[in-house]
């Protein structure tokens, strides 16, 4: 994982020293027209401004790089928001604006730039659909965003040019937010920085190729990173035979990979404690998929849907995020417990088949009606163990609030119904807990937007068992895009093999266990091609788990 770039923060201009720096990204909204103003630094630029807004009408509505001597590097980068506090303005505008301007400065040779923000207009804060709460740690996650390269590249970088490789944009930062006290600023950079950690660990083996970030590859990758946090213990389950008896579903989706040592399947867990035990809130139990490339299986993908499927372990990647900025933050008030469940979705003669009848952990029969539905099977024994360690827990006399949470890209359904946005699907528990308006409310924070998809009866209908050979259905045989509530069925499938089903809302207070299964399909790009590439990976829900579950 790279280094990030030094950051410096300011509460004035003033306080800017001008050799610090070798260029000023101006982020506003453009309906202040900040360049209007006559006190510094306004002024100046303004100045320099004046004959480019001469002969531009459209000067002060995009993005625009001048000529400044009154500042760094003489590079003055414009980056107007057109507005705040409109219908659908959200902190991601702030983002957009802040990366973009940062983007440009780097284009035009700057890797000092310092960062002014101006004031949020008060009218941004009466958006119903919209939380600028957190609109300092985005301006600088945006920042960091576009200073970041990507693991990729770096390794090309270093093999090709040696010790003169660029893997880091930019060398440091300076923050300048009028009006915010030093301390406010300090805390959204611990934040921010404790994410970014976390997020560029899931961006390094998202944006892997197959071959680079194998199952097992993916599994060093984090135990690297991991190594210097000591709060976090790193466990990886190889053993095949141990795969097969305690995650059986994995293990049989995993089968026609098994002939390359390579691609074999594993297992790696993260366990977080606080520093302060005193401090627990909760104790979330966080299951990943894995998937590192999915050809769907004996149920191939056909007709150009196999491209893109390197990215089918995100949510994996995701979880690992997560505990990595948990451990740098060295939060005080969550117990974390991480399963990542990683394989090859191969094929082959040994492949897994439809019609297969496959026990789970938790002693449910599971008919196979698409090999292609292997998320929710590398993730349904891990649910299990959680759920058996949850109890174990409970009975060892713990009072400490648990709830498990299952991430993946898991259905190509979530992206019809929502666009490239995240779905969460909660269980009774945790719909009476608001689990899930808990993580839409931290994704609107951190520009991650969230919609709360709800459960229904049917969902639970659909993958019921209708003759005695099985217990439950995985799923139909067409793609969860042509499936009526193809992204809401698969939870209730989760449930069911898992053994969760025990533990709703009838089961009572003390036996319910929450459960939210977060589907980032949508979310997890940022759903721009770039011509036949594959789309920028955002590392959600690395922040969105942060605003949730994070102390203030």
């Amino acid at each position: 994982m790279a280094t990030l770039p030094e950051i410096r923060t300011h509460s004035s201009h003033t306080q800017l020293a001008a050799t610090s720096h070798d260029a000023v990204v101006a982020v506003y909204a453009a309906s202040a027209d900040v360049l209007a103003l006559s006190q510094a630094p306004y002024a100046s630029w303004a100045a320099a401004a004046a004959p480019f807004r001469q002969i531009d009408k459209d000067f002060g509505k995009t993005i625009a790089l001048i000529p400044a001597p009154s500042v760094g590097g003489s590079r003055l980068v414009l980056s107007p928001i057109d507005s705040l506090d409109d219908d659908t303005d959200d902190v991601r505008k702030i983002f957009d604006a802040v990366k973009g301007g940062v983007a440009r400065a780097i284009e035009a040779g700057a890797r000092r730039p310092a960062i002014h923000l101006s004031p949020l207009p008060a009218a941004a804060n009466t958006v119903p659909d919209a939380d600028y709460s957190r609109w300092v740690e985005m301006a600088l996650l945006a920042a960091l965003d576009a200073s970041y390269v990507t693991l990729v590249v770096r390794e090309h970088r270093q093999a090709t040019a040696g010790s003169a490789a660029v893997t880091e944009h930019l060398h440091s930062i300076d923050l300048v937010v009028e009006g915010v006290a030093e301390a406010e600023l300090f805390s959204a950079v611990r934040r921010a920085t404790a994410i970014e950690g976390g997020r560029r660990l899931a961006l390094d083996m998202g944006y892997g190729d197959p071959e680079r970030m194998t199952p097992h590859k993916c599994a060093e990758t984090i135990r690297k990173t991991v190594a210097d946090i000591p709060q976090v213990e790193f466990e990886l389950i190889t053993d095949l035979d141990v795969i097969k008896r305690e995650y059986p579903l994995l293990y049989h989706s995993a089968r026609a990979s098994l002939s390359e040592k390579r691609t074999w399947p594993c297992v790696v867990k993260l366990e977080y404690r606080s520093p302060e035990p005193a401090k627990v809130k909760e104790h979330l139990y966080l299951v990943g998929k894995g998937v590192t490339y999915d050809t769907g299986g004996i149920s191939l993908k056909i007709g150009g849907s196999m491209r893109g499927m390197s990215r089918d372990k995100l949510g994996a990647c995701g979880v690992a995020g997560f505990a990595v900025a948990t451990g740098l933050l060295r939060e005080p008030t969550v117990d974390l417990s991480c399963v990542l469940a990683f394989e090859r979705n191969s094929i082959g003669p040994n492949s897994l088949l439809p019609d297969e009848v496959v026990c789970s952990r938790a002693g449910v029969r599971v008919l196979i009606n698409d090999t292609d539905a292997e998320g929710r099977l590398v993730m349904t024994d891990p649910v299990a163990e959680c759920r058996e360690r949850i109890l174990a827990e409970r009975a060892a006399g713990s009072s400490v609030p648990a709830a498990i949470y299952t991430v993946a890209t898991l259905t190509g359904h979530v992206i019809r119904a929502y666009g490239w946005y995240g779905a969460t699907v909660a269980n009774g528990p945790a719909r009476r807990g608001k689990y899930d308006r808990r993580l839409a409310a931290a994704g609107l924070a951190y520009g991650d937007p969230f919609e709360n998809s709800v459960m229904r009866r049917e969902d639970h209908a659909f993958v019921r068992a209708r003759t005695d050979r099985e217990d439950v259905y995985q799923s139909n045989s067409q793609p969860s895009s042509l499936t009526d509530r193809g992204h809401q069925y698969p939870a209730a499938f989760i449930i069911k093999a898992s053994g969760l089903d025990k533990h709703s809302l009838a089961a009572g207070a003390d036996a319910a266990i929450p459960f939210v299964h977060v589907d980032i399909a949508g979310s997890a790009e940022d759903g721009n091609e770039p011509g036949l590439g594959l789309c920028a990976i955002t590392g959600s829900p690395v922040a969105t788990f942060a605003g949730a579950f994070w102390s203030a």
